[in-house]
């Protein structure tokens, strides 16, 4: 079953259980057939998306095989619901049914049949006739099984207090109760339940028509699912037959979010249900009548029962099976005992299957199985229990806990051994055998023969191991530790110490444990194997006990070394251990002491040949030289050459060698050396022997040959020479030829060099090693490198390496390097050869001389000689200066260059400067330094400032230019000027900006004063908005812009014209656009910057186009006007921007909704009335909104409008006039009637004020009119004429008048037409909007189809409405433009009105009115020929504009059952899938939340524990960060106190005995054998003879003693010092075991931690904290104690310093007395004894993080059992208050023996100065 049918099929489940109570129970199939349309359709959907969106690019997957999987194994499951009833019709009961005793007579009022009353017997005879036998158990079906008979149960008659019960035989998952009643439904019932099979009794719901009345104080509204709650619904009095009671575990209108929550599961248990029926419905007979025939027709009857539901699992099983004794042939029949899975066992799954324990258990919830879990007892425990504790503690991830462990194991998953067994680490946890006996050996073991039981590495544990006693060791603690023997049980320690120092015993082993003999290693040498033998060091733990001291042969002076450090005894200048490398800034010389020809003394030519010349040899970069030196020296035939050699090395035998390189063909024959000695030899040295008096005679003129193809020759050999003295050497070089002179010839010389005989070294003899070397120096040919320098550079290391020894000896140690400071790069140089890193072009071996062709040695190197080859000798120059050897008529350093006044070499031509100059540039001839104002390359132009003609012979020289004055002046405007060639007149050449013949005026287009000094011109800034190929743009003083472009102006063009707007600076100047309407016109231009137009009062935006917020009436041309809406009246404050008409409430009209709304009267806010106008009497229907008076068509009036008027006569509405006759009197009647009012007005203000009080104004205005004429007649001089020629303009202004006139009525007849082709065109438009609303509407529609298609997925129906959604979205753009075109019109009319207003452009209006209504009607007419083919694909019917089946748009109806190719019908129905589907998901959804919420929680679960055990580390990895500092500066001290070993203050031997004897006082020496030793040491003194002669004898070495005692004394400090140090470190270390105990500890626990996870964590951490303490109690201890010792080692390092002041005194007593060399013998016995002591204290020192960690181990200890924690510490108390009482008995001890020391010292101090005075 795939993930999509497991999900659907679970839906469906979930909607069957909690879902189909919206639904009756007879649509239940069809709920299940929907469920499975649903699957089919979603798989359908799945095939299609994945063949559209598929990959194609890659083949479909192999069909697998199919794997049927039990519907429990990933998941929660659910056995199928049936009805409880079947099946157990034994477990269902009555209180009450008829006929059970004997026949009983009922009637059934609503019976259609002429029978009505009938007999009810159901006793058990009339068990199979269903017409009769009405027990309960007929409820369980409808019909009769088999038959179509109906059956039914029927309670007595008249009884209302009737209960039906149903005892189920396990709990059950109840979900729903249908009852159909064959009568009546009961008038008031109730439903109960019980979980717990009667004991206690729950209701579920109240059913009564009145539930006030029949179960008073019961709410009637559920609110909670848990409420209990009363309900109407199903208590009517109809029907009378086949009514139903159903009720819902889970109601539908309470949102259930999590069906599985503890309330839920509760409400749906159930092992008991009861219906009660408290009170029958009754028709009111029985009141008149109380007949028992009454009651027959009232009675309970039920025809069918369904008691929904399903065995109860908790999600652990998938079917049940019957219970024991409960087998029923019913093959649907629900049973009660679930077939569990998950590892559960019970009825109901409620519990966990024995051995399955170790989680608790829980109901499954969604695709959490929460199976319980198998106890790990790794087959040790046959039972488990869960332990809530356990669980809590272990992050609840682990509760069981193993019962009655076997095979001598324990623990929660018997994971651990018992006591006095260990974990086999080579067998299973699981096997039998896994955990042995420990087997310790109680002779050497503790804790009563204890093992540890498991493997730990990290800690040093080892499985099985006992706990040895502290001298023994082994697996079962039957072994002596090394350097221990006799293992006893009474010894508490085990064995006995050996004497022996275990360094030095074969396998370390001390001593046997046996016997307890020595065997010492092969380099290991003394009674107890403590020293090492000769010319080795190092007593330690490698196989051979010491080591070869392995001292180099040359740097050391022989193989000797310190026994601690194997420091050999070095050379002068030489380091390392060994003695091997030279020192900082030293280097190893070569063999060679090379003397270079080039600084010879002198060099003697006796002939005409010429003399000696150096050549100096440029280095080649590509190779190293195969000369020394810069060169070689060219020496003629018959000279002589001298060289003087006075750094001879050491003492012994000298080859002389002498270097050449022949410059021609064949054999130097004739040349010859002598040795001069300045001194005699020494007779005591070496060459004494060698060196006879006369020995002259075989050193002078020694004869050698040069051959031609050698280059170099031996010219004495084995020529010894003494060091520190001086020796001259002559070498006269007399013919090439032996017989013949050549004058010609020459040889090139390059040095003399001595190489010393090193065969006579101790290098390569006196001893075998030496003899060994030597042949191997042969075998390898090592000499020929030697003395051949052309194979220098290919000598083999091993000969370097052999030479290096005999340098070394014969130099005595390396030489300084002594670099140049100026020439070398640092002082540091090769440590081989002793060659400094030069700088550029600097040689030398210590960098002190420049290379060939270089000079000018300095701090930058040498520079090179760049001699020039053609006038130039050679390339070197002279190494101060650089000056090169020129050949003749050559000048300058490099030799290339002319005399003055020429140039061009090597042919040096004359200078050409036309008497302007002197001398030229010796390489290209241009003149230099020219005069009179010349410049250029034969001086033949004049300067920058002058002009003129300056070439030899002209007549006008280089004057200066005045443009309009010299530069001098400052006042010049010209780049320079020119001569004028045809009149030698001055040209200027202009600056830009200037102009004129001598540039005085500014150019054009630039302005400024050029004339005045200091003025200057500059250019026009008009902003880039002139045409700069113009004249005259600006103002040549003023710089005044002229002739701006670009709609620009002001004094730069800077700013917009007038009617202009923007940024004249960028050139994008745009003309106002202002609103004509909108704009003030007394307000010219907008601004020239943001282009704002000058608005009207109360007008917005940028053009004056807009009103402002709740105004109106832009097109008055006046500003906008004030919406003012009524408050109360209208919606909002906004009214229509062209009309003003506010939007109004329901029940307000008017212009500002102040009024009462359309065709009503009154004040609104009291009560507006109907106008009611007569439709045919009234103009309007809107009549006065004050009065409610009608406006009446001419000859209607009365008030509605619904009589004739006053003069008309006739029936209403036909009215006719009643003549004129009636109208004259009737005009006659007003008049009077209105002189009779005005007589009456008058008449009251004569009353009031009097006569001439009320005509005052008329005699005013009177008065003032007779006045004027008496001012006209008396100042006129109008004649006739006048008044003519006024009455004419007079008739022509009424003629025009009348003109006027006519074209107003002309006017006024066209906007009549206007406003009725407006109307025309309100009409049209309004039809329009209606079309366009209701295809806006069927858009609408589509749309949300199309929606809740694409979010349904439905690929099928999306495709077949895309093509109709399309055409819809074309419809509303079109609805899109008409909407817009309805817009303009609006806008068009208003502009219309304002038009009309200002009698202009009427016709244009009208014009284009006509074309946008033509415009309307033809979208209206495209429009309405789309709308078939539109319903054509969404009704399926193409009506025009309505179907008669499937309707259309506007139709009120679209689609329908006949009409299924409709894309609406498709959409309705793939949305109604798509609805189905989505609950389907959402029911998933709801599950997955419920999983991931879950997943979640895990998640924080273990991000916390991940948080605690990081923290765990971060804690760890800080205590380890604190040893590792702690370690090193344990290490740093330990560094200094060998610094302060190898410290040149004191010998380092001296210091070692020092320490060792100090610490070894304390182990080896008792008070007694001190005092002994004292005594021997008095006894050899007193016994002293000739002591004079002694002291005489041994003065030198008093001397030294002192000396000695002073070194001793600062050495005492010295040891003061690092003593406090040591104590520092003591204490770091301490701090350093406490750090690294808690650092292991927490990284144990860490691990722990990732193991078993947060909550095992927490507990760990509780454990180790407690460990803890007694722990760092204990380190605490044992810190106390060090600092104990320390102090006992300071009192005793003061008492040894004291004793080796008396072990010195007694050595010096020792070697002058013979006597007492047997004592000293056995005080150099104890001071052996003493460093093996202390050699044992250093390493126990150095190895501090070995202490560091049995310290740790000791308290890790501490943990593994928490019963043992107290014994161990108090056990560790008591050791420790053993070692203060025994410290204290040391102390005790050594107070009388450090008296005793010193009152010796005393006396020794005595007899030495009495011995120094010669008093004794």
């Amino acid at each position: 079953m795939s993930s999509t049918q497991r999900g659907s099929a679970f839906g469906c489940r979930l909607n069957y259980y909690y879902n189909n109570n919206k639904k009756k129970s007879k649509i239940s199939s069809t709920l299940i057939a929907f469920c499975l349309f649903a699957l089919l359709s979603s798989c359908a959907l799945l095939t299609q998306a994945q063949r559209i969106t598929g990959r194609r690019d890659r083949p479909l997957n192999p069909p697998r095989e199919f794997k049927k999987t039990h519907p429990c194994e990933r998941s929660s499951c659910y056995p199928a619901t049936g009805n409880l009833l079947i099946g157990r019709e034994n477990r269902l009961t009555a209180s009450s049914t008829c006929g059970i005793h004997s026949p009983e007579r009922f009637c059934i009022l609503s019976h259609l049949q002429d029978k009505k009353c009938f007999l009810c017997d159901t006793r058990e005879e009339t068990r199979n006739d269903p017409y009769k036998n009405h027990r309960i158990g007929q409820i369980i079906y409808k019909t009769k099984p088999g038959t179509n008979l109906p059956t039914w149960w029927q309670s007595e008659n008249g009884k209302e207090n009737v209960t039906i019960q149903l005892d189920l035989e396990a709990e059950f998952h109840f979900t729903h109760l249908i009852i159909t009643f064959t009568t009546f439904r009961p008038a008031a019932m109730l439903i109960e339940r019980s979980f717990d099979f009667g004991e206690t009794w729950h209701v579920y719901r109240y059913f009564a028509y009145d539930c006030a009345e029949s179960f008073p104080g019961v709410p009637v509204i559920l609110r909670n699912i848990t409420d209990v709650m009363c309900t109407s619904r199903y208590s009517n009095v109809e029907p009378s037959r086949n009514g139903e009671v159903i009720f819902r575990v889970l109601p539908p209108n309470i949102n259930v979010t999590d069906p599985y929550a503890t309330h839920v599961q509760n409400m749906l248990k159930m092992t008991n249900l009861r219906i009660n029926f408290t009170k029958l419905h009754k028709l009111g007979d029985n009141l008149l009548d109380n007949r028992l025939e009454m009651e027959e027709k009232y009675y309970y009857g039920i025809s069918n029962m369904v008691v929904r539901g399903s065995c109860s699992c908790y999600g652990h099983a998938s079917q049940c099976l019957p219970l024991d004794g409960t087998e029923s042939p019913e093959y649907d029949m629900v049973h009660g005992r679930c077939q569990c899975t998950h590892n559960t066992k019970g009825l109901n799954c409620e519990t966990c299957e024995d051995f399955f324990n170790d989680l608790p258990w829980k109901p499954a919830f969604g695709k959490q199985t929460n199976a319980c879990k198998k106890c790990e007892c790794n087959d040790h425990a046959v039972s488990c229990h869960f332990d809530e504790t356990v669980f809590e503690n272990s992050g609840r991830i682990s509760g069981g806990v193993c019962d009655n462990c076997m095979h001598n194991t324990q623990g929660q998953h018997c994971e651990e051994c018992m006591p006095f067994f260990y974990r086999d680490p080579e067998q299973d946890i699981r096997s039998p055998e896994v955990c042995k006996p420990c087997n310790c050996d109680l002779n050497g073991s503790l804790d009563e023969g204890i093992c540890d039981s498991v493997n730990d590495p990290e800690n040093g544990v080892e499985a099985g191991a006992c706990h040895c006693k502290p001298n023994v060791k082994g697996r079962r603690c039957n072994t002596c530790k090394d350097g221990f023997w006799n293992l006893l049980p009474e010894n508490p320690n085990g064995c006995e110490q050996c004497t022996c120092n275990t360094l030095g015993t074969v396998d370390n082993s001390g001593c046997n444990m046996y016997t307890g003999e020595c065997t010492c290693k092969r380099l290991v040498t003394g009674k107890d194997c403590n020293q090492c033998a000769p010319q080795t060091y190092g007593l330690s733990e490698s196989e051979d006990g010491c080591t070869h001291c392995g001292c180099d042969v040359g740097g050391s002076y022989d193989n000797f070394c310190d026994v601690i450090t194997g420091q050999c005894r070095c050379r002068p200048h030489m380091t390392g251990r060994n003695c091997s490398q030279p020192k900082q800034n030293y280097f190893i010389p070569t063999l060679h002491v090379v003397h270079d020809a080039e600084f010879a003394d002198a060099c003697i030519s006796y002939g005409n040949n010429g003399n000696c010349t150096v050549v100096p040899y440029p280095p080649l970069p590509d190779r190293l030289p195969d000369y020394t030196g810069i060169g070689f020296t060219r020496v003629p035939e018959n000279s002589e050459f001298i060289i003087t050699v006075n750094d001879i090395p050491s003492s012994m035998p000298y080859d002389v060698v002498i270097r050449y390189q022949a410059t021609a063909r064949q054999d130097w024959e004739k040349a010859y050396i002598t040795l001069v000695r300045n001194d005699e030899v020494d007779p005591d040295g070496v060459c004494a022997e060698s060196v006879h008096p006369g020995s002259s005679v075989y050193e002078t003129r020694i004869p050698f040959t040069l051959p031609e193809r050698e280059r170099q020759v031996v010219a004495l050999r084995n020529v010894c020479l003494e060091a520190n003295k001086v020796y001259k050497f002559k070498i006269h070089f007399e013919r090439r030829r032996q017989n013949e002179d050549n004058p010609t010839a020459t040889i090139m010389i390059d040095s003399l060099t001595l190489i010393p005989r090193i065969e006579v070294t101790s290098v390569f003899q006196g001893s075998i090693p030496a003899e060994i070397r030597r042949r191997e120096y042969i075998q390898r040919g090592c000499n020929q490198s030697l003395y051949d320098i052309r194979y220098t550079n290919i000598v083999d290391e091993r000969c370097k390496e052999l030479e290096n020894y005999a340098s070394t000896e014969i130099h005595d140690g390396a030489s300084m390097c002594n670099c140049n400071p100026t020439g070398a790069l640092s002082k540091e140089c090769v440590p081989h050869g002793g060659f400094c890193q030069c700088k550029p072009n600097v040689i030398g071996r210590q960098c002190d001389q420049c290379a060939p062709g270089t000079y000018g040695f300095g701090p930058e190197g040498c520079k090179a000689c760049d001699c020039n080859s053609i006038g130039s000798k050679d390339n070197n120059c002279d190494l101060i200066t650089g000056q090169c050897a020129c050949h003749p008529n050559t000048y300058g350093r490099e030799c290339d260059q002319c005399q003055p006044g020429y140039w061009n070499f090597p042919n040096c031509q004359v200078c050409e400067c036309n008497g302007h100059a002197q001398q030229c540039d010796a390489h290209t001839g241009q003149c230099i330094n020219c005069l009179d104002f010349t410049n250029g390359y034969s001086c033949d132009a004049c300067l920058d400032g002058y002009y003129g003609n300056p070439l030899l012979g002209s007549e006008i020289g280089c004057r200066a230019c005045r443009c309009p004055d010299t530069v001098v002046s400052g006042n010049t405007h010209a780049d320079g000027c020119s001569l004028d060639t045809r009149n030698n007149n001055m040209i200027c050449h202009c600056k830009e900006g200037y102009d004129g013949a001598r540039c005085e005026v500014c150019a054009d287009n630039y302005f400024g004063d050029a004339e005045t000094p200091g003025g200057s011109c500059e250019k026009c800034d008009c902003s880039n908005n002139i045409d700069p190929y113009d004249m005259g743009n600006c103002d040549r003083r003023t710089g005044q812009c002229l002739k701006c472009l670009y709609d620009t102006t002001g004094d730069h063009c800077e700013l917009c014209r007038n009617g202009y707007f923007g940024d004249a600076l960028q050139q994008n100047c745009v003309q106002c656009d202002c609103d004509f309407l909108g704009t003030n016109k007394t307000v010219s231009f907008c601004d020239r910057f943001t282009g704002q137009c000058p608005c009207l009062p109360n007008v917005h935006g940028i053009r004056c186009d807009e009103c402002a917020v709740n105004h109106w009436k832009i097109a008055s041309g006046e500003g906008c006007e004030a919406c003012e809406c009524d408050p109360i009246g209208s919606l909002s404050e906004q009214c229509n921007h062209f009309t003003g008409q506010c939007e109004c409430r329901d029940g307000f009209g008017g212009r500002a909704c102040n009024q009462c709304q359309a065709n009503y009267w009154g004040n609104p806010n009291e009560r507006c009335q109907p106008c009611e106008c007569d439709e045919y009497g009234s103009a309007d229907f809107q009549c006065d909104r004050e009065t409610g008076q009608c406006v009446c068509h001419e000859g209607m009036g009365g008030y509605k409008c619904n009589e004739c008027a006053r003069g008309y006569q006739g029936r209403f509405p036909h009215c006719a006039p009643c003549g004129e006759c009636f109208n004259n009197w009737d005009l006659i009647l007003h008049g009077l009637e209105d002189a009779t009012a005005e007589a009456i007005q008058r008449a009251k203000e004569i009353k009031l004020i009097g006569a001439t009080g009320a005509y005052t104004a008329e005699f005013s205005t009177l008065d003032k009119k007779l006045q004027n004429i008496r001012d006209l007649l008396q100042n006129t001089t109008v004649s006739l004429q006048d008044i003519d020629a006024l009455d004419k303009e007079g008739a022509d202004l009424k003629e025009k008048l009348q003109a006027s006139h006519t074209k107003l009525l002309e006017t006024e007849e066209n906007l009549e037409n206007i406003y009725s082709s407006l109307s025309l065109s309100t009409v049209e438009l309004e039809a329009l909007r209606n079309q366009s609303e209701l295809v806006k509407k069927l858009s609408k529609e589509l749309k949300e189809n199309g929606i809740q298609l694409q979010e349904s997925n439905i690929e099928g129906a999306l495709n077949l409405t895309r093509n109709a959604f399309e055409r819809v979205l074309d419809l509303s753009a079109v609805k899109n433009e008409a909407e817009d075109y309805a817009a303009n019109t609006d806008r068009n009319c208003k502009r219309v009105e304002t038009l009309a207003n200002k009698m202009k452009d009427e016709h244009d209006t009208i014009t284009a009115n006509d074309d946008i209504i033509t415009d309307y009607r033809e979208e209206l007419l495209t429009l309405t020929s789309m709308i078939p083919g539109l319903n054509n694909e969404v009704c399926d019917k193409s009506g025009d504009p309505c179907d008669s089946l499937c309707g259309g748009a506007g139709c009120g109806s679209c689609g329908g059952l006949s009409c299924e190719q409709g894309a609406l019908t498709r959409t309705e129905k793939a949305l109604k899938v798509a609805k189905d589907t989505e609950q389907i998901i959402k029911d998933k959804k709801d599950v997955a939340d419920q999983t991931i919420r879950s997943l979640f929680q895990a998640k924080v679960n273990a991000s916390e524990g991940y948080q605690k055990a990081k923290s765990a580390f971060e804690d760890a990895e800080r205590y380890l960060n604190r040893t590792n500092e702690n370690i090193k500066k344990g290490e740093d001290m330990i560094e200094q106190l060998n610094s302060y070993v190898i410290n040149d203050t004191a010998l380092p031997t001296e210091s070692r005995d020092i320490a060792q004897q100090t610490l070894k006082l304390d182990l080896k020496l008792d008070p007694e054998e001190i005092q002994v030793l004292g005594g021997k040491i008095n006894d050899a003194v007193s016994s002293l003879k000739n002591v004079e002669s002694i002291i005489y004898n041994t003065r030198g070495d008093l001397a030294r003693v002192n000396d000695l005692q002073a070194k001793a004394n600062q050495t005492k400090e010295t040891a003061n010092e690092i003593l406090d140090n040591a104590n520092t470190v003591v204490k770091n270390l301490d701090d350093a075991d406490a750090s690294q105990l808690k650092a292991i500890d927490a990284i144990s626990q860490a691990n722990v931690n990732i193991e078993l996870a947060a909550k095992d964590l927490d507990q760990i951490d509780l454990e180790t904290s407690e460990a803890e303490a007694p722990a760092n109690a204990t380190a605490q201890q044992v810190e106390d104690l060090a600092k104990q010792v320390s102090r006992i080692q300071k009192n005793i390092l003061k008492n040894e310093l004291d004793a080796k002041e008396i072990k010195k005194e007694a050595i010096a007593v020792k070697e002058a007395a013979l006597k007492g060399r047997e004592y000293s013998n056995q005080l150099q016995s104890a001071t052996n004894l003493v460093n093996q002591t202390l050699t044992d204290r250093a390493h126990n020192s150095e190895s501090a993080r070995e202490r560091a960690k049995q310290l740790l181990q000791r308290a890790s200890k501490l943990t593994v059992d928490t019963n043992d924690k107290l014994n161990q510490l108090q056990m560790m108390q008591d050791l420790y208050l053993e070692k203060n009482n025994t410290l204290q008995k040391l102390q005790d001890a050594l107070k009388p023996l450090n008296d005793e020391l010193t009152l010796s010292l005393q006396k020794i101090q005595e007899h030495a100065d009495s011995y120094r005075l010669c008093t004794g």
